[in-house]
């Protein structure tokens, strides 16, 4: 999984080099977590995952830190956070320790874990055009230039009743895609080499940077990010 080492984001596009800090809102409100208590959320009803044994609904089990934005622009910080990638929901603590899902729209939600770790999570309406393939889902972000990566979290829920039991056993499965938006359109890479046939345009570039300069002993998001960064600064260097 991705980490990225500061807490605050940006609604607009910024470069791939600059991933590791998020710069939240261009207004920047800061209005504080109990105005978004009071902004509205219903009361959460644990009856759909009673016999999970397997898995979860969410990107986390535990509950995060995190800040959150709405469609107006508001930002909203230090608000416990679950983010629930079956049902796309995001779910809350309020001042009372009840947990409840928000009812406010939401547009990005970044989520802090215990290592001070940091993943920032959009939706497809943030996007500064129509993106082709694009779902109303939370996405990812990894990096962000004229060639953008994101990934995906696929959440499948399915049932099995063991021999001689009465009840039924629920069981979570996750699938997770890579997703390069380029030209305003999203093309799903699983593999790394499936990258430099998306990004034609430096197709023999893409394909030396993997044979001579891919780091095979990094994480899988960080070999992408730095494939997509490379890219980009191709690009950069045209200009």
């Amino acid at each position: 999984m991705r980490y990225f080492a500061a807490c605050c984001f940006t609604i607009l596009s910024f470069p791939c080099f600059a991933q590791r800090v998020i710069d939240v809102s261009k207004e920047n409100t800061q209005l504080g977590p109990n105005v978004f208590y009071a902004a509205g959320g219903e009361p959460f009803v644990n009856a759909k995952f009673v016999n999970l044994v397997e898995g979860t609904p969410y990107f986390k089990d535990e509950w995060l830190k995190g800040i959150v934005v709405d469609k107006a622009h508001h930002e909203y910080r230090n608000i416990s956070i679950k983010l629930d990638l079956l049902d796309n929901k995001v779910h809350y603590l309020n001042d009372e320790e009840q947990e409840l899902i928000a009812t406010t729209p939401l547009e990005e939600v970044v989520l802090t874990d215990a290592a001070g770790n940091n993943y920032r999570f959009v939706r497809s309406s943030l996007f500064e055009k129509p993106v082709n393939g694009a779902k109303d889902s939370w996405y990812l972000w990894l990096c962000s230039g004229k060639a953008s990566l994101y990934q995906i979290f696929s959440k499948t829920l399915s049932e099995t009743k063991p021999y001689g039991s009465a009840t039924s056993e629920q069981h979570m499965k996750t699938s997770e895609k890579y997703l390069i938006l380029y030209n305003s359109s999203f093309s799903e890479v699983k593999k790394l080499k499936d990258v430099p046939a998306v990004l034609a345009n430096k197709k023999t570039e893409l394909e030396a940077f993997l044979k001579n300069s891919d780091d095979q002993k990094a994480s899988m998001d960080d070999r992408f990010i730095k494939l997509i960064e490379y890219y980009n600064s191709l690009l950069k260097e045209q200009k």
